[in-house]
């Protein structure tokens, strides 16, 4: 790995009527999609666009992790899950299906497990 892709900035790019911008990657804490919305949370703001979860996706890394057709979680920002429940970082919460919360807890402990090293 050179110099140029240590530095690199991993980003999605925000395209509205009103607003160019782009989220870091690092920044996000999960992403959902709500009849051709999609709506990505960061600490600071939420971003909200129109657009197809799948287009999203190509820019994320693997430290992300699709819970269920419609949502992303960035697996770094979780402090814990509990009950159908995941509990992220800044106060935010997901409720995911019993099934789809048990993939994404076993998904989630070896995330953990990888990452202790």
């Amino acid at each position: 790995m050179n110099a140029n892709e240590l530095c690199k900035e991993y980003y999605i790019p925000v395209i509205t009527r009103k607003e160019v911008s782009k989220v870091s990657v690092g920044e996000i804490i999960y992403i959902e999609t709500q009849l051709r919305v999609v709506y990505i949370y960061t600490a600071p703001r939420i971003y909200r666009f129109y657009g197809k979860l799948d287009e999203v996706v190509k820019y994320l890394n693997g430290d992300f992790y699709r819970c269920h057709k419609s949502c992303v979680v960035n697996l770094n920002k979780i402090l814990r899950m509990e009950d159908g429940v995941v509990y992220f970082k800044g106060g935010l919460t997901l409720r995911v299906g019993q099934n789809n919360f048990r993939h994404t807890r076993s998904f989630y402990s070896k995330f953990l497990i990888d990452h202790m090293k």
